[in-house]
Formats: structure tokens, sequence, C-alpha cells
């Protein structure tokens, strides 16, 4: 089940004062193209996007950051908060409670078409999925209606569909 937050500061609160673990998830966006992976040694891990803890004495935008950078070996910076959520399932190991945040980024204009990048023991297979349909797994395609208003407001703004955030 997934709740939405009003604002980010309200879900931190509720983070601390329930004691729930908080994740970002790392939306970079490239025209009408999102950045995926997949485990490479993992099949059934699922289509994902970079994503992982919120560590102490540090700010989600701060997380979002240092995990893309973590997972996909990118180091862009500028990330735009797109929503806040609260995800509650019933995996078939335990339940799992938990605050997220997702983040937009724009990828540069020199990249590469897919990767396999090495992180946490991990072998993940990076790739370019269709914005309309990433086929994400797990709850991560939860706030791509964020992302896709996001997008479109950013595009009426600059008039410029294919550019709509700020990058490095």
């Amino acid at each position: 089940m997934v709740t939405f937050y009003n604002s980010e500061t309200e879900a931190r609160a509720d983070a601390q004062a329930l004691g729930l673990r908080e994740k970002v998830l790392c939306f970079v966006q490239d025209s009408l193209k999102m950045l995926v992976f997949d485990h490479a040694d993992v099949p059934d891990a699922g289509v994902q996007v970079p994503a992982g803890g919120v560590e102490a004495g540090e700010t989600p935008a701060e997380a979002a950051v240092r995990e893309l950078r973590e997972e996909s070996g990118l180091t862009l910076s500028h990330p735009h908060f797109l929503a806040a959520y609260r995800w509650e399932a019933q995996t078939p190991e335990r339940f799992t409670r938990q605050v997220c945040y997702a983040f937009a980024f724009a990828a540069p204009a020199d990249m590469s078409p897919n990767w396999i990048q090495h992180a946490d023991g991990h072998r993940f297979a990076f790739r370019w999925a269709d914005l309309s349909r990433p086929e994400l797994d797990w709850e991560m395609d939860a706030a791509l209606p964020h992302l896709h208003s996001f997008l479109a407001e950013s595009a009426d703004l600059n008039h410029s569909p294919n550019r709509s955030l700020a990058h490095d």
C-alpha cells in the first residue's frame, strides 16, 4: 500500500516518529527515456532505479546524489524533489514499511546507452527504458505520475520537452 505525504517535512517527521527506514529513489530522465537497471546476477530482482537508504545526518536529497553515484557511477547534482510516500507491503520474507522520497535528475547529453556497474557486491545492468512504461518492479513506479507532471510543467515553462531539468 502506498500513502503519499503532503511534503518532505511531513514524511521525515512521520519516519522519525514511527522509527521507519527512509529510502530515496533516483529517476534519471533524458527526453522520453529513463534510466533503469536489472540485476545481472539476480534476474528475479526485477527492473529498478538507483535507490537506497538515507544515512544518519544526511538529507534525502544528499542521499539521492550519493546513491545515484554509488549504484550507477553517475555524478549528478540538482535533484528535484518529486514526492514522498509511505510504502507498506507483505513480501514473501517479511512485512516492510518505509518512507520513500523520489527525486528527478537530468541526464547529461553524452550518456552511454547501457553499461554494467559493480556496486555493493552486485552487478547492475543499466539501460534506458521508455518513460511512458518503464515496467518498474516493487513500489518504484508509485512516484511516476509526479515525474510525468513535473516534466510536463517544465516543458511548458521551458518550451523544450527534451531538456526539462537542470543537469551537470
